[in-house]
This record gives C-alpha cells, sequence and structure tokens, in this order.
C-alpha cells in the first residue's frame, strides 16, 4: 500500500442498527447539509452533518430502499421489488408526488438526468424504461434479442460536453452496453468476464470500472470519437464479490465496496491500491461522495453503508492525491 488506511471522521449507528442499502448526500438553500440513508426497514433516515444526528424520519414503504436520489426540491426512492415514489420537499418535509411500480425483481440502480428530470429504470426482459420525474412513462431502450442480455443489473448515465446523452448499462449474461439517449439505439457493446453488479464512469479519464461477484475489478475504455468500449485490464482484489464501484467526481480516487465490508480505495492514474478500509463488520451496499465539501470537516467526504447498520464517513486524500 502507497499509504496508510485513515481512519473514519466519524461513524454513524444506523437507527436500530438497521442494515443499510444506499446513501445520498443532499446540499440545501440555508447552509443545511444532510446524509440520506436508504433503510432495510423502508425508512430513509436523514443525518444532520453537523450534528450526526437524525434530523427527520421518512417512512418510504415496507421493502429495502435500494437507491436514493435527491434534487434541490425532490427525493425519489427505489423500493425493492420495483416500485419508485417521487417526493416533493416542502417547507413541512416531503409530500409524495407519485409512484412508479414496475414488475422488476431485482436490485438494478436507477439513473437520473435531472437536469431534463429523467429517470431510467430497470424492467423485465432486458428493457430499460423512461419516465419523467412526474411519473409518465415516455420511452424505453430495448436491445435486439442476440445476445440474450437478460435482466438489467447495473447503470450509469454519462452525459458528454457536446450535449450527447449516453446510458452504460450492464446485463445478467455478462454483456456491457452503450445506449444513445437521443436515439434510444445501442451503439457499443463489451462482453465482460462476470455478471456486473456495479458500474461507473469518469469522463474526464474516459475510462469505467465494474464491480462483480468475482475477486476481479474490471477496467475499460470509451473510444473519445467512435464511443467504442474496450477492456483495458483487470484488478485482482483479495476476497470475492463487490456491491459498489464509485469514482470521486474529480477522477483522481475511486472506491469498490465488497462483500467482505472492506472499502477498497485506488488510484485512477495508477489504478494501483491506496487503502483498505476495514472498519464495516458485514457486506458494504453503497458508497457515495458529496459533491460539495461538508462544512463540518471543510472537505469532501466518502461516506459508505453495510449490512452492519453502520455509516462511516471519510476524509480521503483530497489533498494528497
Amino acid at each position: 500500500m502507497a499509504l496508510l488506511p485513515p481512519d473514519p471522521v466519524y461513524t454513524i449507528r444506523n437507527v436500530d442498527n438497521t442494515p443499510v442499502y444506499s446513501l445520498a448526500f443532499s446540499f440545501l438553500p440555508g447552509g443545511l447539509e444532510r446524509l440520506l440513508a436508504g433503510s432495510k426497514n423502508g425508512y430513509v433516515y436523514a443525518y444532520n452533518l453537523q450534528t450526526n444526528r437524525v434530523q427527520q424520519k421518512i417512512q418510504v414503504g415496507q421493502a429495502p430502499i435500494l437507491h436514493l436520489l435527491h434534487t434541490s426540491s425532490q427525493l425519489i426512492t427505489q423500493e425493492k421489488g420495483g416500485k419508485y415514489k417521487i417526493f416533493n420537499l416542502t417547507n413541512t418535509g416531503y409530500n409524495e408526488d407519485c409512484v412508479i411500480n414496475t414488475d422488476y425483481p431485482g436490485f438494478c440502480r436507477f439513473e437520473a438526468n435531472t437536469k431534463l428530470e429523467t429517470l431510467y429504470v430497470p424492467d423485465q426482459e432486458s428493457k430499460i424504461s423512461i419516465y419523467n420525474f412526474s411519473g409518465e412513462k415516455i420511452g424505453s431502450l430495448k436491445p435486439e434479442k442476440d445476445p440474450k442480455l437478460g435482466d438489467p443489473m447495473c447503470m450509469k448515465y454519462i452525459e458528454f460536453p457536446c450535449d450527447k446523452s449516453c446510458l452504460l448499462v450492464g446485463y445478467e449474461a455478462g454483456w456491457l452496453l452503450l445506449w444513445d439517449l437521443n436515439t434510444s439505439q445501442c451503439i457499443s457493446k463489451l462482453q465482460t468476464k462476470e455478471c456486473p453488479m456495479s458500474v461507473d464512469f469518469h469522463i474526464d479519464q474516459q475510462r469505467g470500472i465494474i464491480g462483480n461477484a468475482s475477486n476481479v475489478i474490471q477496467i475499460f475504455n470509451l473510444g473519445r470519437k467512435d464511443l467504442n468500449l474496450t477492456h483495458k485490464m483487470d484488478v485482482t482484489i483479495k476476497n470475492p464479490g463487490i456491491n459498489k464501484v464509485q469514482t470521486r467526481q474529480d477522477g483522481k480516487v475511486f472506491a469498490s465496496g465488497g462483500w467482505d465490508g472492506h472499502i477498497r480505495i485506488f488510484s485512477w492514474f495508477s489504478l494501483r491500491p491506496l487503502a483498505v478500509l476495514t472498519e464495516h463488520r458485514q457486506a458494504i451496499q453503497d458508497v457515495a461522495y458529496s459533491a460539495e465539501k461538508v462544512s463540518y470537516w471543510n472537505a469532501n467526504i466518502m461516506a459508505a453503508g453495510g449490512l452492519d447498520g453502520a455509516i462511516t464517513l471519510w476524509d480521503l486524500y483530497n489533498k494528497k492525491q
């Protein structure tokens, strides 16, 4: 390891030690900085990042909250079993505005274009259904019959500088497809070595990462001109199983959250491991980076949550790497 692993700046115990499935930072007008934790019991707990205590409890449903998105005025949640809810933020809290029901049973997280207020939602028969933030279905991405892809497993929305929007989708049968959202056509394919569980991409690096059930993280390139997907290399880790890969916004480091409870931090430049964080005792379910500096620590913070009911907050190499 190039650097000794740091300690977390803070560890939050989720309410009643409830397992954490999803995390999202929220920075609202007036200086309100919060971390939202989607939990196994169907609640979203909003932690104030000045006090690191629960400020609000939002009951979404009964099923685990697999994914969260918080915009300046809305909260969007995804429950296990294929139910999506859009809440409007008011002076008194969150009001449920609409519900989207699908029959998708898996764990693939939705993606969104917040500028156009568009949701990309996994669906049956390898489809991606497209909704607006009012809950109206406005389109779909449906691949050809060959090769057989299976269910969507992971997605990543990409917006290029030329206003070209694309969606990376990993499928059960081990394929990664790049969709042009302007034409709803697949423009590139890459066969992966395993069923992809999580995918991320950094546009400045023009490279992406895939986590899966094996002990190998796959690195891929995306051609700048032809947008062609190609395999670059494999990064081997000690224990198999990755639930989440996540790149920091500056493109200097990325993290993987493992079934072994370990968070592994890598350099994007060298693709070498920088640290293994072993604070958690059960599988990591989500890793999130704050888009803005959290004022209490004056740093961009990484948060990780898992089945042990812990949420760890980290200040990782913001100035050193």
